[in-house]
């Protein structure tokens, strides 16, 4: 029943099933330490700047529709900071794909700004034309993510959609968590933890505060039956290992992403520490 669902037992059970992604992704990243190459270094870092740069790009189009449904001036202030935090982040990994590859080498892939190049209008969520396909061919782990989180944007009850939002950044700061702890082995390792440091202390609190503040507000006739958003949630989870695992080179084999795959829906797994100072 909903009257169940106080808004301690979501925040606990939505940052329950974060902090067991993040334990599977240490297991992602040991892999990568593991067995990483100088391919897999840039084509990780490559992405990620895409990333960053799509984010800076899409929350530009969250504010603009912020601003149509009648924010106020405070709260579009915080839209400023947050795109000013993802210019900083494209930045930063942009200077690290210069350090690793050197300044006037090309882009290794021209394709990559495809990567997150969506957009949000007032009828949903989508890629710009001609990105979709590019994507799907190219890196289908992260069509998979990417589709998910945008069918759920686009047709979930609202108060599903935007909790579920919050597996979007709040799960991956998990990433970027487990790679600020990478050994310091050389120079690369020691700027990769380094800059990663910086995306988690500014990126940390921002999905445990909007999990909390959409908990105070749960309302069931916006919402789907609660374990089934968390079944979507665990499938979230899942889905973004796979992604991050292509964006490493594959690591990981199937075997040891189908066994990830059991411990995240048979809610085995130790929940990581991350988010216990902030929740």
């Amino acid at each position: 029943m909903s009257s169940e669902w106080t808004a301690d037992r979501i925040v606990e059970q939505t940052i329950r099933i974060m902090s067991q992604g993040v334990t599977a992704m240490q297991r992602l990243t040991d892999a990568y330490f593991a067995k990483r190459t100088q391919e897999a270094d840039v084509n990780w870092v490559t992405i990620q700047m895409a990333r960053e740069y799509g984010a800076m790009s899409f929350y530009g189009d969250l504010a603009r529709l912020a601003i149509r449904g009648g924010i106020s001036g405070r709260d579009a202030d915080e839209f400023t900071h947050i795109i000013k935090e993802e210019v900083d982040h494209y930045r930063s990994y942009q200077i690290l794909l210069d350090l690793t590859i050197g300044k006037d080498t090309p882009i290794p892939d021209d394709d990559c700004f495809h990567y997150l190049n969506i957009r949000f209008t007032p009828d949903g969520v989508a890629f710009f034309p001609g990105s979709e396909e590019v994507v799907a061919r190219k890196w289908p782990e992260h069509h998979r993510f990417i589709s998910l989180w945008m069918d759920n944007y686009n047709n979930l009850p609202s108060w599903s959609s935007k909790l579920l939002m919050t597996q979007g950044e709040g799960g991956s700061c998990g990433w970027h968590w487990c790679l600020a702890n990478a050994p310091q082995t050389d120079d690369f390792l020691k700027g990769t933890a380094k800059l990663e440091k910086v995306v988690v202390e500014d990126e940390l609190q921002h999905g445990p505060d909007e999990i909390r503040r959409l908990a105070e507000a749960y309302d069931p006739a916006n919402a789907i039956p609660m374990e089934a958003m968390f079944e979507i949630a665990r499938e979230m989870r899942y889905l973004d290992i796979r992604e991050r695992n292509e964006q490493f080179l594959y690591p990981l084999s199937e075997a040891e992403l189908e066994e990830i795959r059991g411990l995240i829906y048979s809610d085995t797994l130790e929940p990581a520490t991350i988010y216990d100072a902030v929740a």
